[in-house]
């Protein structure tokens, strides 16, 4: 059964249209990127998934469920753009972390995992960007998800730490099977990882392996491009 079936999926702003005719089926277990051109209807489509907006046009399953019918929401992990949380929260990780239900032993084992312990008395606002992006990692697992959706997560880190970020990512995909997408610009990062990647461009919604890249950029942004790949550690 395949987690997100999207089939001729539009959307628009008043007048303003920014999906038109979108198609792509999700499997389960699978690791997918998200790119696209700034403004080519990405996160709009994440918020569609999400539940947050109504498509104008065709259809969208999650889980088998039309998602006008879906009711686990606790089923999907999200990690929005800018963070769910203000980066100048005064709290510690440990409130953090209790900001959303869950058991302790399943809260525990993801600290464990992501390997916070020594940071759970730190106050979130002291952390690097790095560590702040494993607490929100940490905030979106604690309800168990089957699903996880990162928008644009490694925005202002540096490579060493997105490589790290990802590592974390391959290990919740690979040990967990957790199902991943992830909206990024990291193009020269994200094919050592990703076992799959949907291109967007407002019309424009194909998916393919991660080998495939520069073509799938050639094809998403109209012209030829140059990719730099950084070699996996």
């Amino acid at each position: 059964m395949d987690v997100i079936e999207i089939k001729d999926l539009s959307f628009s702003y008043n007048e303003n249209e920014v999906l038109n005719n979108i198609s792509v089926e999700i499997g389960k277990g699978e690791f997918v990127a998200m790119i696209g051109p700034n403004g080519s209807g990405k996160t709009t489509l994440i918020k569609i998934i999400l539940g947050l907006l109504n498509p104008t046009g065709g259809s969208i399953k999650l889980f088998g469920k039309d998602i006008s019918e879906f009711r686990d929401w606790n089923e999907i992990g999200y990690i929005p753009q800018k963070g769910s949380i203000e980066e100048n929260f005064p709290g510690s990780i440990s409130e953090v972390i209790s900001l959303k239900e869950g058991s302790c032993s399943e809260k525990e084992k993801i600290v464990k995992m992501l390997d916070l312990e020594k940071l759970l008395g730190r106050k979130f606002s002291n952390l690097s960007g790095g560590q702040q992006q494993k607490v929100l990692i940490a905030l979106a697992l604690t309800s168990n998800p089957k699903l996880l959706i990162l928008d644009e997560p490694t925005v202002g880190v540096d490579l060493k730490v997105q490589q790290s970020f990802y590592e974390i990512l391959h290990k919740l995909n690979s040990e967990l099977g957790v199902t991943i997408i992830i909206v990024t610009h990291d193009v020269g990062v994200i094919p050592n990882y990703v076992q799959s990647i949907i291109s967007i461009n407002h019309n424009i919604c194909c998916k393919s392996k991660s080998e495939k890249m520069e073509e799938l950029l050639e094809q998403v942004y109209g012209k030829k491009v140059q990719m730099f790949h950084h070699m996996h550690k």
